[in-house]
């Protein structure tokens, strides 16, 4: 491996296949690609700052560890001595990767381990990527395009999450007031769910689903042919033939099932392993820590929504609570003060 001592450009260090990659990094462009191998390499794109001025660094038998120094809650700094960094990652297509960041652009391409992908303000994109997919955005936007199934389970605030993959053995998506627009097939044992506060869902529709929703004025509708149905507080959409179910949750999200055009190319990715199941959080369970002065202006008027929202982002900055908080306490206010 490449000292880590003094002046270090770049680390090249053997973890195995399946080894694992932990980065917190607050701002800056972080680039993340799974290649052949058992090493993971890390590449500074700062040509007169090295690594170890930016990151403490800690390295293992199968891992490697980058945190950002300064303190910022999750052991970052929101902002960097001499700018924000650009780094470049390659690691094993199966690696455990784990990503923190609160503003950081982060791109990541070809990996099929398990990967959890944490921000506050950045924007995500990812392509051709396989296995299991977990996400949590305060405000970026989340972009996934890929060539192979995955399961996948996402939360927002505000940003909008775009999904164009061939098919999605699990689902489970959960926003606020951000858009989803959803071009994938259903194909697994789920569960495949939904929930949103008033941000809008649209379905490419490639296979027959049922849709169950439970929605207090939005709207629920095809341009394929359906069939309704109706139950007690819900509303249930029958497209195409009987396949898997897919819930609805939204107050006023309005859900809409459009034709298929291009679907997305199918590729064979390596095996990985199956995902534990993900347990969606006890609303407002973040609320406990540091950030409890930010949450108690929730039961304020409808006038200080924007200034809750400031304090709640100021804890987060200032380390008193963490992305996944921040994403609680966010949420529980919009529901709130709706």
């Amino acid at each position: 491996m490449t000292q880590t001592n003094e002046h270090v450009m770049t680390i090249d260090h053997q973890v195995g296949p399946r080894g694992r990659f932990t980065l917190r990094q607050a701002s800056g462009e972080i680039q993340i690609r799974g290649v052949e191998g058992d090493r993971i390499r890390v590449r500074s794109l700062d040509d007169d700052r090295s690594l170890d001025s930016v990151f403490q660094i800690n390295t293992g038998s199968d891992y490697v560890e980058l945190r950002q120094l300064e303190k910022f809650g999750l052991g970052i700094l929101s902002i960097t001595r001499g700018g924000a960094p650009e780094i470049a990652v390659e690691v094993p297509h199966g690696a455990t990767v784990s990503v923190e960041s609160a503003s950081a652009e982060v791109a990541v391409s070809d990996l099929s381990g398990s990967k959890r992908f944490r921000t506050a303000s950045g924007d995500l994109s990812f392509e051709r990527l396989s296995g299991p997919v977990d996400v949590e955005s305060v405000s970026g936007d989340v972009e996934i395009e890929g060539q192979a199934p995955l399961e996948l389970a996402a939360k927002s605030i505000s940003g909008e999450m775009r999904v164009r993959v061939p098919r999605l053995r699990r689902l489970e998506l959960q926003t606020t007031s951000g858009d989803i627009y959803l071009d994938a097939q259903l194909d697994g044992n789920g569960p495949f769910s939904l929930r949103s506060i008033s941000g809008d869902v649209t379905l490419v529709g490639r296979s027959g689903f049922r849709i169950e929703a439970q929605s207090v004025t939005g709207d629920l509708n095809s341009d394929l042919p359906s069939k309704r149905e109706s139950g007690p507080g819900r509303k249930i959409l029958v497209v195409g033939r009987p396949g898997p179910t897919l819930t609805f949750h939204s107050v006023s999200g309005d859900f809409h099932v459009v034709e298929p055009r291009d679907a997305a190319p199918e590729s064979v990715a390596p095996p990985t392993p199956p995902p534990a199941p993900a347990v969606p959080p006890a609303p407002g369970a973040g609320a406990a820590s540091g950030g409890a002065a930010a949450a108690s202006t929730v039961s304020g008027p409808s006038a200080d929504l924007e200034d809750a929202r400031l304090q709640i982002l100021r804890a987060l900055e200032c380390g008193e609570i963490d992305v996944a908080e921040a994403t609680d306490q966010l949420g529980a206010l919009d529901e709130v003060l709706r």
